[in-house]
């Protein structure tokens, strides 16, 4: 879909608020950000991802009819940000059982 059609049909739709793009840029990188203003949800769209989404798809998931497809995937290790979507398998398995793990405090 088009940058410019997108904002049009954000423009009429009665639950939605268009608040900008990130950066004040148009490349791949920036994010669009729309708030619903049913449930004050507010959700950053890459510029990529509405080009290449229909707008019945992409109205679904700013309404929350539907799940948005998680493009990239971070995780903070170390006292830092890091994109896990470079990591070998190992490294990914790690992850996983970090997460698995059955963490309490002895009392």
């Amino acid at each position: 879909m088009q940058l410019m059609a997108f904002y049009e049909h954000v423009e009429k739709h009665p639950e939605l608020e268009g608040l900008g793009i990130e950066s004040g840029c148009v490349d791949k990188s920036a994010g669009v950000i729309v708030k619903n203003t049913q449930n004050n949800l507010m959700t950053r769209l890459p510029v990529a991802a509405i080009e290449a989404a229909d707008w019945d798809v992409i109205e679904d998931v700013l309404l929350g009819k539907r799940e948005p497809q998680v493009l990239q995937h971070m995780t903070r290790v170390v006292g830092y940000f890091s994109r896990v979507e470079n990591w070998n398998k190992s490294k990914v398995g790690e992850l996983r059982d970090r997460h698995k793990g059955d963490y309490s405090v002895a009392g």
